[in-house]
């Protein structure tokens, strides 16, 4: 599709009349190091890649480097990006009519080809609907149809897409190195042919050309039995259209592209150190955790491959600490390997590199590091037994027991550290005030751990989170707490543990009930965004820019009761992400949840015997039995 010519240079009017009044100009500066800038007229297609967060947030996404990478070593492809305008940026911007454009160009939004949202949490919704609205994109997929406007698509955390459906053309499943290439040189072809203009037709197209592509629109409804009455996907609206639709892995991650030229940002990041992944998916089986399930079946890179990364991106970014990422580090089974290896100061002459590991289980930590733990950054151990006590445990399938938590405190102390950090949850299925009992008593413990019979001075920092039921996992079905329970059970907490030496942090109770409200969203959830952007919401997220009070009122305008969507959900109901296949099956699901009101353990998979979790019909379950 053609483009009109951008004749206004948005770069300058940027640097004089947005970034002197910013509080950072640096989220909307150009030209970081490492960063790609091609001409737009030398390129045919225009992607911009959105992270609808704040620039120190999107710019430690991993993914979004690794895509923006393989994108601009494509011919004839251009991909920039963008991030959430900060509110004070938001409001210049709309007080003087600049459009919210790409960080690398000027390039306003709306003249792009392709905007592709990587979506990592619910409650950036709403920041979503003001990015498109900054960029004068009509937010409404049915209102872009048929006009020069460019093609909505969304990756990431799309595993329960309802609420964005009205908004988003096409969501893409599962792992993106090969998909996002497939996709570019799918609108390559439409572009030098004159067609691809966003509507119905062509999304069809997309849908039967590239394996792993939700597109909403072409599916019919029906409405769910369950307390909410969920919008949700019946079949296809015409034939050669897939149903459910198949999430895409690489069953190599040792041979997709990596980014080892990542971008290093002017100011701080959240995450300011090189990323190297190491594996993705995890057998553990944890029956509240989402991304265990999602990210089966589990692939390692090798151990070379991760050596060879970690030269090559400190190298090119000149950082001194990598962070070795994977849901569970400590099953990685070549991490005793790699550590030995990046310890060889031949590698890195000139300057010594430390490596965080933010993923260790308790479990496996004293095996994995007691001869390499001088090369880990002592700042903090962390690690999450998620329930307080062992019944509790076994419910949600983490296989920990009281014992193997003291005993890997105690033997983090006896090597040097200072301060633990530890995550737990409250309101999980079956819980009870014994449960919250036992966690207090657990932390009473761990203070009394000595260092050469004296007494130690270790610290220990507390974060509690509500439960949050999320699709694809065994505890889908399950109920919210009210926030009178949890208030109570706070309460508790922080009355019988001294906070001399302990730091508890809760999450916010309210934004805990919005992110479950929309972890199991459907269509009908669409309007209450819409109307709380409308109202002002943004960066919902952040616990001190959730405003309560304006989304009660959206929920109200829109006819909506919130609390029908915490409910526990009928076994037998139709779930609003049934269209979606991420491998797992509902019958493991269901016998998972079966097993929970049992307090019956599933085994891991390296534990030798095949769960049935439903992966093994793609035959690529990597744990040879």
């Amino acid at each position: 599709m053609e483009r009109e010519k951008n004749e206004v240079d948005w770069s300058n009017i940027i640097e004089e009349q947005l970034l002197p009044l910013v509080e950072r100009p640096s989220r909307y500066i150009n030209h970081e190091i490492n960063s790609s800038h091609k001409k737009w007229e030398d390129n045919t297609l225009h992607i911009a890649l959105v992270f609808p967060d704040a620039y120190e947030i999107g710019i430690s996404h991993l993914g979004l480097k690794i895509l923006y990478s393989i994108l601009n070593k494509i011919p004839g492809v251009m991909a920039e990006r963008c991030y959430s305008p900060w509110i004070d940026a938001e409001k210049i911007l709309r007080e003087k009519n600049i459009p919210l454009c790409s960080i690398e160009s000027s390039r306003p939004l709306n003249e792009f080809d392709i905007i592709g949202f990587s979506i990592q949490y619910e409650l950036s919704y709403t920041n979503i609907l003001a990015i498109l609205d900054l960029a004068g994109i009509p937010l409404r997929s049915e209102n872009r149809w048929g006009k020069k406007m460019p093609l909505i698509i969304a990756g990431g955390n799309v595993y329960s897409p309802g609420p964005l459906e009205p908004f988003i053309d096409a969501f893409a499943l599962g792992d993106g190195e090969e998909t996002i290439k497939r996709i570019a040189d799918w609108a390559l072809n439409k572009i030098n042919n004159n067609s691809f203009t966003p509507n119905k037709k062509l999304l069809d197209d997309l849908i039967k050309k590239i394996p792993g592509i939700y597109a909403p629109a072409l599916y019919e409804t029906i409405i769910s039995n369950d307390p909410a009455q969920r919008i949700c996907v019946t079949k296809p609206s015409s034939d050669n259209i897939p149903f459910p639709v198949t999430k895409q892995f690489a069953k190599n991650i040792s041979e997709i592209p990596v980014a080892d030229e990542t971008i290093v940002p002017y100011c701080e990041a959240i995450h300011d150190r090189a990323q190297i992944e190491i594996m993705r998916g995890c057998v553990r089986g944890c029956r509240f955790c989402q991304a265990g399930m999602v990210t089966r079946p589990l692939r390692e890179k090798s151990a070379d491959k991760v050596v060879e990364e970690a030269v090559s991106i400190i190298k090119n970014t000149g950082y001194d600490e990598i962070s070795l990422t994977s849901l569970s580090s400590g099953d990685y089974s070549h991490i005793a390997e790699v550590l030995k290896k990046l310890r060889n100061q031949k590698l890195f002459p000139n300057a010594p590199v430390a490596v965080a590991l933010p993923s260790l289980r308790i479990d496996s930590y004293a095996e994995i590091l007691a001869d390499t733990s001088e090369k880990v950054r002592k700042n903090s151990f962390t690690f999450a037994p998620e329930a307080g006590s062992e019944r509790l445990r076994q419910v949600i399938n983490k296989q920990l027991s009281n014992k193997e938590i003291i005993d890997t405190i105690q033997s983090i102390i006896d090597i040097g550290w200072l301060r633990v950090k530890a995550y737990f949850m409250i309101g999980l299925p079956t819980e009870t005030f014994d449960d919250i009992k036992k966690m207090v008593q657990l932390i009473q413990q761990l203070l009394s751990l000595k260092k050469n019979g004296k007494k130690s001075a270790l610290q220990i920092n507390i974060s509690i989170a509500a439960f949050i039921p999320k699709s694809f996992t065994p505890f889908q079905w399950a109920e919210f707490s009210s926030i009178n329970d949890l208030i109570e059970k706070r309460n508790f907490i922080f009355k019988y543990l001294p906070r001399k030496r302990v730091k508890i942090s809760f999450h916010k109770f309210q934004l805990s009930k919005l992110e479950a409200v929309f972890a199991r969203g459907d269509r009908k959830l669409a309007d209450v965004a819409e109307l709380a952007f409308k109202a002002g919401c943004r960066f919902d997220q952040w616990t001190e820019h959730l405003d309560v009070d304006k989304w009660n009122q959206a929920f109200a305008d829109a006819d909506i009761n919130p609390d029908d969507y915490l409910k526990q959900i009928p076994l037998n109901s139709s779930l609003p992400w049934d269209v979606l296949d991420y491998g797992v099956s509902k019958e493991f699901h269901i016998k998972e949840w079966n097993k929970a009101f049992k307090t019956e353990q599933t085994p891991s998979c390296f534990d030798g015997k095949c769960v049935q979790c439903g992966i093994q019909k793609w035959n690529a379950c990597p744990i040879k039995l």
